[in-house]
């Protein structure tokens, strides 16, 4: 890494999670975010699709 004295990603992967306690939040908020962008997708391309008629 330019800059740092950190050689890896294993040096980073420790304090990253540190803040949070686990990676329960992290997947839960991905979980979410992937279902809530599938739902826009479907609703955007629904109206989408009744526009053209």
């Amino acid at each position: 890494m330019v800059g740092t004295d950190i050689a890896d990603w294993a040096a980073v992967e420790g304090p990253y999670y540190a803040g949070m306690g686990s990676e329960a939040f992290w997947l839960g908020l991905s979980m979410v975010l992937c279902v809530a962008v599938l739902v826009l997708g479907a609703r955007h391309e629904k109206a989408a699709y009744r526009n053209t008629k």
